[in-house]
């Protein structure tokens, strides 16, 4: 499994933001993270801060962890994951914010 450490920032939606100033940590957060080259995978994030929820547009260092980066997938995307290059979060096909990898690891079952 692929794990690593990143600055995240969610983007400010459309609408009416002014009544959710951000999304909330009390739920499992699984967005898709797009390694180039069309490769998407989704990503559990974990705080590793005690907040209770992301606030739009301030930058948040988190763990990512991708369960489905294992064997064959890590073979494929390992020549892409370099430390410092820009991941963008997404929803489907909408981009919903940004992140930095600041550091990986890769652990074999």
């Amino acid at each position: 499994m692929l794990a690593i450490k990143a600055e995240i920032m969610f983007f400010r939606p459309n609408g009416n933001s002014a009544i959710n100033d951000g999304i909330s940590t009390n739920n499992i957060l699984r967005p898709a993270f797009n390694f180039g080259e069309g490769l998407l995978f989704s990503g559990t994030i974990e705080s590793d801060s005690c907040c209770e929820k992301y606030i739009y547009e301030n930058l948040y260092v988190v763990t990512i962890k991708f369960p489905t980066i294992e064997d064959e997938a890590y073979e494929v995307v390992k020549s892409f994951i370099k430390k410092g290059m820009n991941l963008d979060i997404q929803n489907a096909s909408k981009i919903i914010g940004k992140s930095i990898l600041l550091d990986y690891e890769y652990k074999e079952n």
